[in-house]
């Protein structure tokens, strides 16, 4: 296999992210921006109703110049009319470039071939680009000429955003000298959402652009920022984002090497099973904080880590906890390639063949540790078919002699033996492999650790007997991972 073909994904801490502006939360999150909205005040979209009202009574287009403080949400509004408004509003267009007749009818056409022949609901134009650079005389006369032609322009809005309320009212009144009475006062002035509502659209927008829950307990939450202290929502978010991402690095950067643990249970289970309750639904075996607790809330370590939630938000993320199984399809050829000599004779006694090399590295590419090892997994876990007739028994055989006093650390070396030589085959900047031993930066003693690139990857090995991953051992599991959680925060000094 070619080191080419791994693309290796990074910490989810580095993955993390907190847009403040419009453009940087479209590109994230795209069509689940509408999530994220929250509707203006009442006076605002009155304002924009009499608007759409006017150009159907009028039958003609209506220039806008669009008057607000920087970081009110002017482009956020305006890229959300149809939402607010849908049997008023098709969707917004960016117009960019010159600021002609033929420039801006290019513009509309696009905007039309994006909607069925027969609507008739108005087309926002929003030209965002000229901020403190006011409409010439020439501009202006191509702006009346369009929003008069009956090719489109009749049912355009067209948006002037502005932050300085002496070019708005420059451009306002160049424009109705031109083009007669407007049937509202311009500028426009609007207002961004209340600010009661901002800390719900923080939270909001860190969950929807990370598909992670509660990272308000992450340490940077909303509701500790006092809104009145701020010009704007924009100024808010932003503070918030800085602050954020500073936190984010810190954490990351505590362990001195970015560390994921991957905690995987070996058994007769041929796929993830009750895993998938346990993990984030859009995150590949990411541990889900809240559905461990919920599993957990009666022991022990639940009720350790119910009181300790923002804690475990914070492990979660900062070791990259992710949960597999490890199927016999993948167990049992390891074993028998490199298990001890007592496990080896006890699968060649069921007539386990040795697979070789290339047909164990296939079988870890294709598993969910190899998949993310890789970086190429899908962000859910995939149903796979029953395990072989001889795995499945093979297992069964190594269950009945059993996991405990110590014989699964030879087993865990196995594996580790397999991992090593599917990286090395690979050609990947791979090093450090061990069993059982300490990291050297740290007094973690992981069942398996090795380095990959310049993070560190420790593998906790829990072997079950039986078809382990169902819903009857969601609690046991659970459990036995929250513990890990718990060794491996004591261990970084956080409890």
């Amino acid at each position: 296999m070619s080191s080419s073909n791994n693309v290796q994904k990074s910490h989810i801490l580095k993955q993390l992210v907190f847009p403040a502006r419009y453009e940087q939360l479209i590109k994230e999150v795209g069509t689940e921006f509408a999530r994220l909205l929250v509707a203006p005040p009442r006076s605002t979209l009155n304002l924009i109703e009499t608007v759409a009202e006017s150009i159907k009574a009028r039958g003609e287009g209506l220039f806008c110049p669009i008057m607000a403080p920087s970081g009110t949400g002017k482009t956020t509004l305006a890229h959300s009319l149809r939402t607010f408004f849908p049997s008023h509003f098709s969707d917004t267009v960016d117009h960019t470039g010159e600021v002609s007749y033929e420039a801006l009818m290019v513009t509309i056409e696009r905007a039309k071939s994006k909607i069925n022949a027969n609507d008739d609901r108005v087309i926002p134009i929003n030209i965002d680009h000229r901020e403190g650079n006011p409409a010439t005389g020439v501009e202006i006369a191509n702006i009346k000429r369009l929003l008069r032609d009956a090719g489109g322009g009749n049912r355009t809005l067209l948006l002037w955003p502005e932050t300085t309320s002496e070019i708005a009212k420059e451009i306002s009144d160049g424009y109705v000298r031109v083009a007669g009475r407007s049937p509202i006062n311009l500028p426009i002035l609007i207002e961004g959402p209340e600010r009661e509502s901002w800390p719900s659209i923080a939270k909001n927008t860190l969950e929807v652009s990370n598909n992670v829950e509660s990272l308000e307990l992450l340490g940077v939450n909303p509701n500790d920022y006092s809104a009145a202290e701020f010009h704007s929502i924009g100024d808010y978010l932003r503070q918030i984002s800085d602050d954020f991402t500073r936190h984010r690095i810190e954490i990351l950067q505590e362990t001195r090497r970015p560390i994921h643990l991957i905690i995987a249970v070996a058994s007769e289970s041929s796929d993830a099973g009750v895993l998938s309750q346990l993990t984030n639904s859009s995150r590949f075996g990411l541990a889900d904080s809240s559905a461990l607790l919920d599993a957990t809330k009666t022991s022990e370590v639940g009720r350790w880590w119910l009181d300790r939630r923002g804690l475990l938000t914070q492990m979660n993320l900062q070791l990259d906890v992710r949960l597999f199984g490890i199927p016999p399809s993948v167990s049992v050829p390891i074993l028998r390639q490199h298990g001890p000599e007592s496990v080896k004779n006890d699968l060649i006694s069921l007539g386990v063949e040795q697979s070789g090399h290339y047909a164990i590295n296939r079988s870890i590419s294709r598993s969910d540790i190899g998949k993310y090892i890789d970086g190429t997994a899908n962000p859910t876990f995939e149903t796979r078919g029953t395990p072989s007739r001889v795995s499945l028994p093979a297992f069964s055989l190594l269950a009945e002699v059993g996991f405990t006093a110590g014989r699964d650390k030879v087993l865990n070396k196995a594996i580790l033996a397999a991992i090593e030589g599917y990286l090395k085959n690979q050609d990947r900047e791979c090093s450090n492999f061990k069993a059982e031993k300490s990291l050297d930066f740290m007094p973690l003693v992981p069942d398996i650790s090795f380095d990959l690139g310049n993070d560190t990857y420790c593998i906790e090995v829990t072997w079950r007997k039986g078809d382990f991953l169902t819903t009857t051992n969601r609690a046991n599991i659970a459990a036995y991972v929250l513990k890990k959680i718990q060794n491996y925060a004591r261990e970084l000094g956080h409890a």
